[in-house]
């Protein structure tokens, strides 16, 4: 009988791979070619209002976000993205001899909350060199969003032996269905700096005589990848 030279009994498999599978181009992830991830924002309301609508600025005034993007990479330096997602924003109205938004009552604290949904799209310039990675970045923003529901929130003296009176309206006819604006964004990896423009007005047609409300958002957005 024949026997195997020792050599040849000894060899072992050390190493094992698919070359086809080492020659597939990835396509998804942070610098290729597709890339999407969900992310959270938060904003302080800027920007002076009309006389009569007022605002007090701070966290009572404000917007929460939350969405999902699409990025689509075009060349090194340049990207597409879409995104997708659901806002909160409030208004704190001032309560002042002047005020007439949405009527002259005084209150102990007046806001008009907007639930909203929103699309946006945005052309990416990055900088520097990155790897596989978001790196640093400069989006011009252009975007609707639609008010799916609106509140008016008062809370008043309460009467005697009443510890507190908070009055809810929805449904408000006077803020506009349909926004549009456009803003900014500068980021780096997951943190970026946004600023918001509203170029559309606050309130629906009937009521275009009423002041303006402020149309400028400042704020963060952290994405989540």
């Amino acid at each position: 009988m024949a026997t195997c030279p020792r050599q040849v009994r000894a060899q072992q498999v050390l190493v094992q791979a698919n070359v086809a599978d080492d020659t597939i181009k990835t396509t998804f992830g942070a610098n290729r070619r597709y890339f999407g991830h969900l992310y959270l924002g938060y904003g302080l309301l800027a920007g002076s209002a009309g006389k009569g609508a007022a605002v007090r600025y701070g966290l009572g005034s404000s917007e929460v976000r939350v969405g999902g993007r699409l990025k689509f990479r075009l060349t090194q330096a340049l990207a597409f993205n879409l995104d997708l997602g659901y806002a909160y924003g409030r208004y704190e109205l001032a309560q002042n001899e002047q005020k007439v938004v949405p009527s002259p009552v005084l209150h102990i604290r007046e806001t008009l909350g907007q639930h909203q949904v929103f699309s946006e799209a945005s052309l990416r310039f990055n900088a520097g060199r990155r790897g596989n990675s978001v790196g640093r970045y400069l989006d011009l923003l252009a975007g609707c969003g639609w008010l799916a529901a609106t509140n008016h929130v008062t809370k008043d003296e309460p009467a005697p032996g009443i510890s507190s009176v908070e009055t809810t309206e929805s449904g408000l006819p006077y803020l506009r269905r349909w926004t549009g604006g456009v803003g900014v964004r500068l980021g780096i990896d997951r943190y970026a700096l946004v600023s918001r423009y509203r170029f559309s007005t606050a309130f629906s047609d009937d009521y275009a005589a009423w002041p303006e409300l402020p149309r400028w958002l400042v704020g963060i957005e952290v994405g989540l990848f």
